[in-house]
């Protein structure tokens, strides 16, 4: 068993801090979209759009300058956003507009933008940083080779985005329906989370913690690499350096860790080793002199391991483009999966209540409803610990979801199945939408070569954005026509399709 000495690389120790964040990063968020109906009862869809928008913004963006801005910078942007958004949503929802509810709803949606812009940037960099963990936390050659390899940070920090969404719908309810506190209060009390967000982040993973991380690499046992003598007691003769310098390639990203690669490997081959990650054991460089000119070579050439953020400034954009283009074995099921559900809670489960004509009645399923499905999203989203989905599945998922849909417009227009049993495809649904989150990252993490995986983590989170803002585009008609179907006043739209269904 190969030790990883230093806690910053032990699973152990990062789990709850990657766990924590992203409760705090994804909290904001569903506290607002938790509050949405209050914010805009007709126009639902909207304050889902002002959740999204600015967010895909950022996301689009981030592969052409993350690699120039560092992970301390980010997180401090990202938690000034997350204030300055409950500051102006809690302040505003508490002042009486002369000109009435409209002014008072743009400035909330407003407030609501900084919410997106804050969980886009925290998830498009800490997601990379849960994989950069990922990858120095492989303790043995066996967990390498055994094709079970988890992605033990990354499906933490998937946990916790999952039960955000159960926290977050349970600040709002805790707070303003059960103790009647104001919406302003409500979202102003949320300033807790961009306090807690950043101190986790600065006590367990701020720049300086990480560059502790590449240097205690170096301190590890394990680089001492093993040595032996051929059986005249002469020449040196390498063991098991192979694995040892395979494992070393996984981990390291960053200009010190070449180095050390690069002189560990210069310093056997001057006492003459052989590295071939095709050998098992040792030979004599001496005995062998087309394995002497190989090694020097492979000393000069290409496969020592770039740093991650060298090798994506190397790049050009329209390299970088390309790059992310690649990524759509993943980002199609993300975004598949992330249109079907957003268009169920911004449409279709807008307009279910029992009975649907009392606005009462469809808020409580409103609520219900997202809180079954956040309980499944958290559910799935921890599954990441125990199995990793092979890509037929992550590619299944995303259709089962679509059928979903169907579903439910089908129960909101005709009432066929019409009671709170429906909380069980509720259910479903956060189960399905989850899963596909934290496998699809998970597979690129592991899939993926690490110069490139927090590049791709990073660039691939956009993926389920787009899939957010074309759901919450459509399902303003969607509530449009379930609205009129159902002959409830109020929504925002026009349902393009003609006479009660």
């Amino acid at each position: 068993m190969v030790s990883c000495k230093s806690t910053f690389l032990s699973l152990n120790s990062t789990f709850l801090p990657f766990w924590l964040l992203g409760l705090f990063n994804n909290g904001s968020y569903v506290i607002l979209l938790a509050c949405a109906k209050s914010i805009s009862d007709g126009g639902t869809a909207l304050v889902f759009l002002a959740l999204v928008v600015p967010g895909l913004t950022m996301k689009l963006s981030a592969p052409y300058w993350f690699d120039r801005v560092g992970y301390n910078k980010r997180l401090m942007m990202s938690t000034a956003f997350m204030t300055t958004s409950f500051m102006i949503v809690g302040f505003v929802s508490a002042h009486t507009y002369d000109s009435g509810s409209e002014t008072k709803t743009k400035w909330q949606l407003f407030g609501v933008a900084f919410a997106s812009l804050q969980c886009s940037l925290g998830e498009a960099s800490l997601l990379p940083l849960a994989g950069k963990y990922d990858s120095c936390a492989l303790k043995s050659n066996e967990a390498q080779n055994d094709g079970n390899k988890k992605s033990g940070n990354i499906t933490a920090y998937s946990s916790g985005t999952g039960l955000a969404g159960v926290f977050g719908f349970a600040w709002k309810v805790i707070l303003n329906d059960w103790l009647k506190l104001s919406l302003s209060a409500t979202v102003v009390l949320a300033n807790v989370l961009p306090v807690s967000y950043w101190s986790t982040y600065w006590f367990y993973f701020r720049e300086e913690l990480q560059e502790k991380m590449v240097m205690d690499l170096r301190e590890e046992e394990d680089y001492v690499l093993q040595e032996g003598y051929d059986e005249d007691g002469e020449i040196p003769v390498a063991i098991s350096e192979t694995s040892s310098l395979k494992r070393r390639r996984n981990c390291i990203d960053d200009e010190d860790g070449v180095e050390m690669y690069q002189n560990i490997t210069k310093e056997r081959v001057g006492e003459g080793f052989v590295e071939d990650d095709n050998i098992d054991g040792g030979t004599s460089l001496e005995d062998n002199p087309t394995e002497q000119m190989g090694a020097v070579r492979r000393i000069n050439d290409n496969s020592i391991p770039s740093s991650s953020q060298s090798y994506i400034q190397s790049l050009s954009t329209t390299e970088r483009l390309r790059l992310v283009l690649s990524l759509w074995p993943y980002m199609i099921p993300l975004f598949t999966v992330y249109a079907a559900e957003y268009a169920l809670q911004a449409g279709t489960w807008t307009a279910i209540g029992f009975p649907v004509d009392e606005k009462e009645s469809r808020d409580q399923f409103y609520a219900y409803s997202n809180w079954l499905y956040q309980a499944g999203v958290f559910v799935s989203r921890t599954s990441g610990a125990f199995f990793t989905a092979p890509m037929w599945a992550l590619w299944l998922m995303p259709f089962l979801q679509c059928a979903n849909l169907i579903f439910f417009y089908a129960v909101a227009t005709t009432h066929f199945w019409y009671n709170y049993t429906l909380l069980i495809p509720c259910f479903y649904v956060g189960l399905l939408g989850g899963a596909v989150y934290v496998n699809g990252f998970t597979r690129i993490n592991l899939d993926l070569p690490v110069e490139t995986r927090e590049f791709a983590l990073s660039s691939a989170s956009v993926a389920d954005t787009f899939g957010i803002v074309f759901a919450d585009s459509v399902s303003l008609f969607i509530q449009s026509c379930l609205y009129q179907a159902n002959s409830i006043d109020g929504a925002a739209v026009q349902c393009p399709v003609g006479g009660k269904n």
